[in-house]
């Protein structure tokens, strides 16, 4: 997630060193974030967007300190999340962007019009980042012709989007990475191609990503107000249990302390304990098939470093 979040800032920082006239060269990079179903990959964005954009809209002083990170992770346009519907056309794609703009018309107008809002959107707001998702939608390879042509279109104006100084994340599946690259030009202009997979729980450096991971999100929900209490995820055994019963996905971690938040807010918990951990593994766990047996029925909540625990 850090490796993720450190190339998000960076090519953040040549964006404003493009605005500010300091950058040798107008064009921008990109990056692609890649990975199978339930890898982690939104988790990453989501919270990339509602702590790095967050604290930077309060430390340059876009949004005062007393605005709740909910109303800035909203309102702010420094970082936009756009993402990319089925249907794969250049005027989807346009009206997908506007949406994320809040655009209050976003099917008004040509290709041109739309294009032009788009492209006054980026410099009004002085956005720094585009970020799109679900990029497996685009049409590259397809039988059809005219999807063919239509995909290369799409190609042409993200391309565009580079040249005017703007840069992108492309995040999308296995299946996206080729059809992202397939642009000589896109290619050309990649810095970096991120990669998420399971994680081997052995590896030094994937227990400590994952680690680092399960710790922010239960900091995120106590920061998004859904908890008064941090949850902690990260005793050595509590860990362990999680790792397993995700499968060594991040995805699926997310989708684990999603099913027992609402456990703990049904229970009327200040934070999220082992017992609710254990009845999300039941559901979730055993139902997608991810361990054989729930691996949180060995711990109680009086286990390891305390769930209870806020340090």
């Amino acid at each position: 997630m850090k490796k993720a979040h450190r190339r998000f800032d960076m090519l953040r920082h040549t964006r404003r060193q493009i605005l500010n006239g300091t950058s040798l060269r107008d064009e921008a990079k990109c990056a692609t974030l890649i990975a199978d179903t339930q890898s982690g990959k939104s988790t990453i964005v989501k919270a990339y967007l509602e702590r790095n954009v967050v604290d930077y809209c309060y430390s340059s002083g876009l949004f005062d300190r007393d605005t709740p990170a909910s109303v800035v992770s909203r309102q702010q346009r420094i970082v936009v999340y756009v993402r990319v519907s089925g249907a794969s056309t250049l005027m989807s794609l346009l009206e997908d962007i506007l949406r994320a703009y809040k655009d209050p018309r976003p099917e008004y107008g040509n290709l041109g019009s739309k294009k032009h809002r788009v492209l006054n959107y980026i410099q009004q707001f002085r956005t720094e980042l585009l970020i799109f998702d679900e990029m497996n939608h685009l049409r590259v390879g397809a039988p059809s012709i005219n999807a063919r042509v239509e995909a290369g279109r799409v190609h042409n104006t993200l391309k565009d989007f580079l040249l005017d100084g703007c840069p992108a994340v492309f995040v999308g599946t296995t299946q996206a990475s080729e059809k992202i690259l397939s642009e000589p030009q896109i290619r050309a202009r990649c810095i970096e191609e991120l990669f998420l997979g399971p994680l081997s729980f052995r590896k030094p450096e994937h227990h400590t990503a994952f680690k680092e991971y399960c710790g922010l999100f239960g900091l995120m929900l106590q920061r998004c107000g859904l908890f008064p209490e941090r949850s902690n995820f990260i005793g050595d055994r509590t860990l362990a249990c999680i790792y397993i019963a995700c499968g060594g996905y991040l995805g699926h971690a997310a989708n684990l302390f999603q099913r027992a938040a609402v456990y703990a807010i049904e229970d009327g918990s200040p934070r999220i304990e082992v017992r609710h951990l254990s009845d999300a593994a039941d559901d979730y766990t055993l139902f997608n098939k991810l361990a054989a047996s729930n691996p949180f029925l060995e711990l109680d909540d009086g286990t390891d470093d305390r769930m209870a625990a806020n340090g």
